[in-house]
């Protein structure tokens, strides 16, 4: 009797470990956050941008800042633009001291273009553009490109 209690023991810890260790490493590892890279093109006096970003060298979409008015463009204006379906949305933020927009193509299939994120800055502010690739709570950002409103 001892003996049966001592093999149903062992069986059930080694039953227990086996199970832990399924459940450790089958459960997979989330992918890596793709390397990002972001090409500029200027306009307005360098005071306007748009930034494509790549993600591990493929486009992934792109982030654009109107300072003044482009056409039927607005000013003080951003936008996002998501190309790529790989899982990753695309975000810009422009921030300073006074300000804070943010527009993001996050939890939208892509392909899919922001609406402008608009609103009246005084003229001449110095702002920071950070554009990311995210997913989840996971970002992968470049900062503080410098514009203008």
């Amino acid at each position: 009797m001892a003996k049966m209690r001592t093999r149903i023991a062992t069986l059930l810890a080694a039953t227990a470990v086996t199970v832990g260790a399924t459940l450790g490493t089958g459960a997979g590892t989330a992918a890596a956050a793709p390397r990002l890279t972001v090409q500029t093109s200027w306009y307005q006096d360098t005071h306007s941008v748009v930034a494509y970003l790549y993600a591990d060298g493929k486009y992934a979409g792109y982030v654009n800042w109107n300072a003044d008015p482009v056409g039927t463009d607005p000013g003080d204006a951003l936008r996002a633009n998501d190309d790529a379906a790989d899982g990753w949305g695309v975000k810009g933020i422009i921030t300073n001291a006074w300000v804070y927009r943010e527009a993001s193509t996050q939890g939208h299939s892509s392909p899919y273009t922001t609406s402008w994120k608009t609103g009246d800055l005084d003229e001449g502010q110095r702002l920071s553009l950070d554009v990311c690739l995210v997913k989840g709570s996971e970002q992968v950002c470049s900062r503080g490109l410098p514009v203008r409103s």
